[in-house]
């Protein structure tokens, strides 16, 4: 469990640092490496999903010190019609959703060659 708890914290802040420096489109390449290198291993698609939500979240609370994100997500949330924490989740969610689809799919490859 320690381990998992690790490797997860470690994804993250891949995670994190390669969106910052380079973009969010690096969230499925680091995905997609942690599932080939996790093959056989726990749950590399659960594993990565948490990673990079986790990720984000760092990010957002590095960003939240420069600038009001809580006003801002209320505003969004009052533009699309939702209470203000949905869009916060919805951010959340995007990075875990391409994680979890490229580990998944370095997987199902790498089972299938084999």
């Amino acid at each position: 469990m320690r381990r998992a708890l690790v490797q997860i914290g470690v994804l993250a802040l891949v995670v994190a640092g390669a969106t910052w420096w380079i973009g969010w489109w690096t969230v499925p390449l680091v995905a997609a490496a942690w599932g080939a290198a996790a093959r056989g291993e726990g749950y590399p698609v659960t594993m990565s999903a948490v990673g990079a939500a986790l990720g984000w979240v760092l990010l957002l609370a590095l960003r939240a010190g420069a600038g009001p994100v809580g006003e801002l997500s209320r505003k969004l949330g009052g533009i699309m019609g939702v209470p203000g924490w949905v869009p916060l989740v919805l951010t959340l969610a995007l990075p875990a959703i391409v994680a979890a689809a490229a580990a998944g799919l370095v997987g199902a490859l790498q089972r299938r060659a084999t």
